[in-house]
């Protein structure tokens, strides 16, 4: 019985310790954001981060193929496209962002035009 006690402790306190480690632990000054898609929706876990190394995931967990463009609003920047993804499928890529706004959607026929479209600010 104490046994089962202190494993119960143990794992308590290690879930403590995961839940505390702040939305930038990873590698040192990256940033993470979470972009989930559904139909017809874009939900991203933060809606700013400072400028540098931004780690971003992005999840599917709608029922149909989507994609995501990530657009400097400033003229001239190229934009990032990450593949299509089926349903429940993920992607990660740790981006180098230079401070502005920022346009994410989904480019896949229509979907933007009904509502996977968000902003996002890289901070200075």
């Amino acid at each position: 019985m104490k046994r089962h006690l202190l494993a119960l402790v143990v794992l308590a306190c290690a879930v403590a310790a995961v839940a505390a480690v702040p939305a930038t632990a990873g590698n040192e000054g990256e940033s993470f954001v979470q972009v989930v898609e559904k139909e017809y929706t874009l939900t991203l876990s933060r809606q700013s981060v400072p400028a540098g190394s931004v780690s971003l995931e992005l999840v599917n967990f709608g029922m149909d193929t989507h994609d995501l463009v990530v657009q400097s609003s400033k003229p001239g920047v190229k934009p990032i496209r990450f593949k299509q993804l089926s349903p429940r499928q993920r992607a990660d890529r740790t981006l180098k962002l230079k401070p502005g706004r920022y346009l994410l959607w989904c480019s896949i026929a229509g979907h933007r035009q009904r509502g996977m479209h968000a902003t996002f600010l890289v901070r200075g």
